[in-house]
């Protein structure tokens, strides 16, 4: 297998024979070129729903409304594990009658007025494409009758404007992460926000879902970084006048985000899957680009100590911590090795004397656990932090693993969803958990969850181990 991509440096695009040799030994299973799952033609889907082309036609440019099969598929298919498996597997459930793309708010709320009146239909918004809560999923036909429309939010993906002043940007909602990012960039300015998901998902999605991103110690959670919303409805567009998006009207370019009186939309909107209107552009925090980004990795003897570590981090000042500082399992350490391996960032006899100076420290790869962290700020902020952390290294019996490691476990994050892939292409169904836990159940919590899917895997009699 490989990352047949340029997107990730620390990846690399060679042969990964490590990871296939990994995944052969670990799972207990015969992995054969030849036994690959066989790709089928898409499923046939039937006929939208009579004269709802028309209807569209009305509101929408007739060039952005869809109605083929592959458009209807990836508008009704989110990237959690069984919506992937029914595709890849033919088993698809009730589809979007049509696919929609609005390129401005005028639009959008025509789609939703015309929805809205008798006999109307129903507009599920959709974004990059990357839930894993099944939020794509459409009721039978039998539970709703009406015809369904996706509104891909991708067709309103500008950034309107930048105060990098005040440090507040105006961005409509259907922009990726990816493209967010590249387009601040140029203004010597950023957001902050990096999910796993972030070279699909969109600021709409990450509103509509709460999202959380892997550099929220420095930058904050969504929620955190959004100054204003603007929502389409049925009715017509809700904002608070915190930074107006249309600076056109003659409001001004900023926003201050908050009021001591009335309810925060915002609040109201985020996490709220669509359910309350469709989130058109938003006014976001934005921050100068960093001087200094630096990787670097922790090694430790057991998952324990790792863990132990991780709650001494947090417990110092926000100033003192890392942008992004993520504990690996030994399972997960030794997946981003075999993945690190297609960057030749290192040659073998490194390698060599590397894994010499490890068992020398008292540290079994067998058992170890690693941290990535990335440090982010002006070249005062990283060196303090580095010290900072380095007090808690030497305290921990721990062992700085190098900025490599840093760089591919960091990595590794956002290449997951490309292993799943590879692992459905030979019947291998995985999956990641998420979910938050307190500090004094942490040390149970983990272990517990790895007992409990190993007993599930028992029990069930699957192939393998």
């Amino acid at each position: 297998p490989k990352v047949p991509s340029s997107r990730y440096a620390a990846v690399g695009t060679r042969p990964l024979l490590r990871l296939w040799e990994l995944f052969r030994l670990e799972l207990g299973v015969s992995l054969r070129v030849d036994d690959a799952l066989k790709e089928s033609p898409l499923p046939s889907l039937p006929p939208p729903a009579t004269g709802l082309l028309e209807k569209l036609w009305e509101v929408i440019p007739k060039a952005r409304v869809y109605a083929d099969a592959d458009s209807r598929l990836r508008a009704g298919t989110g990237h959690g594990l069984s919506d992937i498996w029914r595709l890849r597997t033919r088993k698809v459930l009730r589809m979007p009658d049509a696919v929609v793309r609005p390129e401005n708010e005028d639009e959008v709320l025509a789609l939703l007025k015309a929805g809205s009146v008798l006999k109307g239909f129903a507009v599920v918004p959709v974004g990059g494409r990357t839930n894993v809560t099944s939020a794509l999923s459409l009721p039978t036909r039998e539970e709703d009758p009406r015809p369904f429309v996706a509104l891909d939010t991708r067709g309103l993906a500008s950034v309107q404007w930048v105060n990098a002043e005040d440090g507040v940007a105006c961005v409509e909602a259907g922009i990726t992460g990816t493209a967010l990012q590249e387009s601040l960039r140029r203004h010597g300015v950023n957001m902050g926000m990096e999910p796993d998901s972030m070279e699909f998902s969109t600021l709409g999605g990450w509103i509509a879902t709460r999202a959380s991103g892997m550099k929220r110690s420095r930058y904050g959670n969504i929620e955190d970084m959004i100054v204003e919303v603007r929502v389409a409805t049925p009715t017509g567009m809700l904002w608070q006048h915190h930074g107006l998006s249309d600076a056109r009207r003659g409001h001004p370019r900023t926003g201050y985000g908050r009021a001591s009186t009335n309810v925060h939309l915002p609040g109201l909107v985020l996490g709220s899957e669509g359910c309350l209107g469709i989130v058109t552009a938003a006014v976001i925090r934005i921050h100068p680009l960093p001087e200094v980004v630096r990787y670097d990795s922790v090694l430790f003897p057991s998952w324990d100590s790792g863990a132990a570590w991780m709650r001494e981090v947090a417990r110092l000042p926000a100033a003192l911590r890392p942008a992004s500082c993520r504990l690996m399992d030994n399972k997960q350490l030794r997946l981003a090795q075999a993945v690190k391996e297609g960057s030749q960032s290192e040659g073998q006899l490194k390698s060599t004397i590397k894994a010499a100076a490890i068992w020398a420290q008292g540290i079994s790869m067998e058992e170890a656990s690693a941290v990535t962290l990335v440090f982010e700020g002006s070249k005062a902020e990283v060196d303090v932090q580095r010290r900072a952390l380095g007090d808690l290294v030497r305290k921990s019996g721990g062992l700085w693993g190098g900025a490599s490691s840093g760089e591919a476990g960091y990595a590794l994050t956002f290449a997951i969803a490309y292993l799943r892939d590879f692992g459905l292409d030979h019947h291998i169904l995985s999956e990641s958990l998420e979910t938050m836990a307190p500090w004094s159940a942490v040390s149970r919590v983990w272990p517990a969850v790895v007992s409990a899917v190993e007993s599930e895997y028992g029990f069930l009699r699957l192939p393998g181990r």
